[in-house]
């Protein structure tokens, strides 16, 4: 949905009570936070839950948000969440499912040809093995950071975290998910 108002003032215009500004708000980051949620859950049921759950929370509070220096709208609604994931795991003690039933959710676009779909879908399937050999908060630092494209100070506040110890992370998490994808790539080589 193409707008020529900055980000900043469509925030301001829903804090403000206006439903269509959150509206576009929405419409501009839907997929982000339903791929977020679709790469932590597994399930796209339940990605599709979360990321309701969380822009009925945004909704709610909006007018307690505050743009701080180094913050955005963005950190602040993936920060939504990842208190969500958190706050759904602690209850389901379910470990995450990295399957890959319903990825094409947000890649499927009509303009896609059949073949670039099915390079995405067997991209995201090594993605997700891979990421399946991360550690939990390895795997949150690669997701906001590369998926969502977050600043590591962005993550660290989300994270709970310092943006050193962040960084820390997000080397670690590319070494093994370098790992990972090279003994992927090298057991399907030995079953061809």
């Amino acid at each position: 949905m193409p707008t020529d108002e900055s980000e900043s003032t469509l925030v301001a215009r829903a804090i403000g009570g206006d439903a269509d500004a959150f509206g576009i708000l929405y419409a501009l980051y839907f997929d982000r936070v339903y791929l977020y949620a679709r790469l932590k859950m597994g399930n796209p049921t339940d990605a599709e839950d979360l990321t309701a759950t969380v822009f009925l929370k945004a909704w709610k509070s909006i007018d307690r948000f505050s743009p701080k220096a180094g913050s955005s709208f963005a950190g602040w609604l993936f920060r939504l969440a990842h208190n969500a994931l958190v706050d759904g795991f602690r209850r389901a003690k379910e470990v995450i499912s990295l399957d890959s039933d319903g990825a094409a959710h947000v890649r499927n676009r009509a303009s896609a040809s059949p073949e670039d779909q099915l390079v995405w879908r067997l991209t995201l399937d090594e993605l997700h093995q891979a990421l399946g050999e991360l550690t939990q908060e390895q795997r949150d630092v690669v997701l906001l950071r590369f998926v969502e494209g977050l600043s590591a100070r962005e993550v660290g506040i989300i994270m709970g975290k310092q943006e050193g110890a962040v960084r820390g992370m997000q080397f670690r998490a590319i070494e093994a998910l370098r790992r990972a994808l090279a003994a992927l790539r090298e057991e399907s080589l030995h079953q061809d």
